[in-house]
């Protein structure tokens, strides 16, 4: 079974990707090691975010690991998240290892997250209008919410959003397929880790 090493630079995803990844490893019949966070700003220059990034993906590859996939934000960036994906992987392929693939969140780690609103409709409790998620992102257009926080925030009964405490509650009620249907970025994900759902191309859900 091919072993996937993941590097990313946040804390959240570091806490709650792992949460997915028994689905993730069910579905695409792959090993996911656990991930290994590189805090690197994600709109540094490649000279900087090759160097950020090498020793995490070192790591990865020490762990046995045949592919990392390093996951970085887009953020404000005007550069697409293709192009951007495109430009970092030459480098680091050419720098630290050719084993490696770059996937650009579109725009952040919480993109993703509101991609399955079904997550929070589940946790009504904490997401009395869960809702709104549901109008921003379906269909297929998660990747287009440019404050996906606030608008997490916006479907709280009370308190705010915390990316540590709240991210792998929400991933543990989440779906792959609604996911993958509500984000483009993360149907890379799936593509790069070898779904054959997706393996040809990751533009249509």
């Amino acid at each position: 079974m091919k072993r996937i090493g993941v590097v990313t630079e946040g804390e959240s995803e570091v806490k709650g990707l792992p949460e997915i990844f028994p689905a993730l490893e069910k579905r695409v019949g792959v090993q996911l090691l656990r991930p290994i966070r590189s805090a690197v700003d994600p709109l540094s220059p490649l000279p900087v975010l090759t160097k950020g990034l090498r020793t995490g993906i070192q790591l990865s590859l020490a762990r046995n690991a045949q592919l990392v996939v390093v996951l970085l934000d887009r953020e404000n960036s005007e550069t697409s998240a293709a192009a951007r994906a495109a430009d970092i992987e030459r480098r680091l392929r050419d720098e630290v290892d050719d084993a490696v693939r770059v996937v650009i969140k579109d725009r952040t780690f919480e993109n993703w997250l509101i991609a399955c609103p079904e997550a929070f409709a589940k946790q009504r409790s904490r997401y009395s209008h869960s809702e709104r998620i549901r109008r921003a992102a379906c269909p297929n257009k998660a990747d287009r919410c440019a404050d996906p926080c606030e608008l997490i925030n916006s479907a709280m009964a009370k308190g705010r959003y915390d990316k540590t405490a709240d991210a792998p509650k929400i991933l543990k009620f989440s779906n792959l397929d609604s996911m993958a249907a509500n984000s483009r970025s993360f149907r890379r994900f799936l593509a790069v880790l070898g779904d054959p759902k997706y393996v040809s191309g990751s533009k249509r859900p």
